[in-house]
């Protein structure tokens, strides 16, 4: 159902579905939903690696609906900054958690032991130890823990040494070739016992007005394809915005001071 949000106590052991429907109404999903829930779920002050610091994981809202479309947005304290943590990844983490039927997941608290998290299209939520990939690389540990034959789409995102040493910039790495790279994602999870979670999506994503879909997609792709809108991000990619963000003070040449 639209708006289902999974929730996982890590300390309890436990987890519990909550529809929010209107948080998705209000901020479509993936950025504007993770920001909210963070707002809503971080207390003030909190010590990024306290229990109390949540994590949310929720897929950008064109996952799974048009091709290309496949960020996942982290949001939580960051321990690098002590301000807000936000990080996108890559690789089929947003769409298995979408075909799961999920808007978002939200991790709360920590557990005793290393753990990961299986969560499965059936909507359970399994707690396993984590001990025999301890230590381990986290590309190492989604090649251990994702099927070679999985019932439906799976994705596994784990982290390595660094984060379970609370390394302040640590990765967490998605699928073995993505990553949310920026601002300390590992060292969170590390700090709450959570190696790795996978996730198997096994449903569909409903489209409400089809009509109004179909619309859309074409629209979208006439831009997308049909015009040079996209042309520098082809030729030069990321780079192309170098001398932009310059003209508006935007790049961190000298830690922000000139």
């Amino acid at each position: 159902m639209m708006g289902d949000i999974l929730f996982v106590s890590l300390t309890e052991g436990m987890s519990w579905v909550e529809n929010r429907r209107e948080l998705i109404e209000e901020y479509i999903g993936g950025s504007g939903l993770a920001i909210n829930l963070l707002h809503e779920l971080c207390p003030e002050g909190v010590d990024p690696f306290s229990p109390e610091n949540p994590i949310i994981l929720a897929p950008g809202p064109f996952i799974g609906l048009y091709p290309v479309c496949s960020k996942t947005i982290a949001m939580f304290k960051s321990p690098l900054t002590g301000n807000l943590g936000e990080s996108h990844a890559g690789g089929g983490l947003g769409a298995a958690l979408r075909f799961a039927g999920y808007d978002a997941l939200v991790v709360l608290g920590a557990s005793p032991k290393p753990v990961w998290l299986d969560i499965g299209g059936d909507g359970e939520v399994k707690f396993k130890g984590a001990s025999s990939v301890q230590g381990m690389s986290a590309v190492e540990t989604v090649d251990i823990l994702k099927e070679s034959e999985p019932d439906g789409l799976q994705s596994v995102v784990a982290v390595g040494p660094a984060g379970e040493r609370f390394v302040y910039y640590a990765n967490a790495v998605v699928d073995g070739y993505n990553f949310f790279g920026r601002t300390g994602l590992g060292a969170v999870m590390g700090a709450k016992n959570l190696k790795a979670i996978r996730v198997t999506g096994r449903g569909r994503i409903g489209v409400e007005d089809l009509d109004g879909y179909k619309s859309l997609f074409e629209r979208i792709y006439e831009e997308v394809v049909k015009t040079g809108k996209m042309r520098k991000y082809h030729d030069l990619g990321t780079p192309q915005n170098v001398l932009t963000l310059n003209s508006i003070k935007a790049l961190p040449t000298r830690n922000f001071k000139s």
